[in-house]
């Protein structure tokens, strides 16, 4: 039976799941509403605001719900990475990285929420200044994280190679993102998000503004999904323990099982996250470590550093 940790990758699924639900269950509610605008000012294709706006029970409860299972999802990568059940970090700066990701995750998430309960209907400028909030603080986190895998990839890619592969798409939904991000905000400034009238112009530029928030929604489903790939190494080596002599075997029944003691050497041991495992010695070298060579904990690596 595989560990706890076999089935983490779980996780960024059910986060995903739920932020589709949120997003495409707000496009059936305004369909099954007819399409309307519902405030006058709007234009023919509205914002997801104006539809949670409408639905805000819903818009409340699967918000929330997503934002509480992305939190669950960043802190059970730190934690992964932290225990070398997925490639750890090797440099201190790293291990800064992952906290900043960490952190700006936790912001962004919590201005989701806030964003859903003070709705733009009855609470604009709030809702707003959430949502403002809300897209930097996941972008960041984001930007911190691909910053970090990319740093990994650097000393683990003699044997991970999915870390390269991670950090690239990784970056192309970030580049693709700030790019439908900035040309939302062009077009939302241009008529300041607003149709006036029968101006027809500002209808299309407002609603073309309305489909790029969309399509960040999406971009930001996709993401989450890459957290999938980012914890499958701990799925891969669940049902691994360690023999005594710290190597990774199949049978658990065979392994002295790591929980902060020693094993025959007399050293510490921890698995690392493709099924070798380590005594804690510190390496100076630039190159990727052997699967006996990890460091031990973040403790440590500022003294490789």
């Amino acid at each position: 039976m595989k560990g706890l940790h076999g089935y983490y990758f779980l996780l960024p699924i059910i986060t995903f799941s739920l932020w589709i639900t949120d997003i495409v269950g707000l496009l059936g509610l305004w369909r099954a509403d007819g399409f309307p605008q519902y405030e006058n000012t709007e234009a023919n294709i509205v914002f997801i605001s104006d539809v949670g706006a409408a639905h805000h029970t819903y818009f409340i409860i699967f918000s929330s719900l997503s934002a509480g299972f992305y939190i669950l999802t960043v802190l059970v990568e730190r934690h992964l990475r932290h225990q070398r059940r997925i490639p750890g970090s090797l440099k201190k700066k790293q291990t800064v990285l992952d906290i900043f990701s960490l952190l700006f995750a936790v912001i962004g998430a919590a201005a989701l929420v806030l964003l859903s309960v003070f709705d733009a209907f009855h609470y604009s400028n709030v809702h707003w200044s959430m949502t403002v909030v809300f897209v930097v603080g996941v972008g960041l986190s984001v930007l911190f994280q691909t910053i970090e895998i990319f740093s990994l990839s650097k000393h683990h890619d003699n044997y991970l190679w999915h870390l390269k592969a991670m950090a690239i798409v990784k970056t192309i939904l970030l580049a693709f993102a700030v790019a439908v991000l900035l040309t939302f905000v062009g077009l939302y400034a241009t008529c300041r998000g607003e149709v006036i009238g029968s101006n027809a112009r500002c209808d299309r530029i407002v609603s073309a503004a309305g489909v790029m928030e969309w399509i960040c929604a999406f971009i930001l489903s996709f993401f989450f999904l890459t957290y999938v790939v980012d914890f499958w190494p701990a799925r891969r080596r669940a049902n691994a323990g360690l023999n005594e002599k710290g190597d990774a075997v199949e049978d658990p029944s065979r392994a002295q099982h790591y929980s902060g003691g020693m094993v025959d050497t007399g050293r510490p041991m921890i698995p690392d996250a493709y099924g070798g495992a380590n005594d804690g010695t510190v390496r100076s070298t630039q190159t990727a470590p052997s699967l006996n060579q990890q460091p031990l904990r973040d403790e440590d690596i500022g003294r490789a550093a």
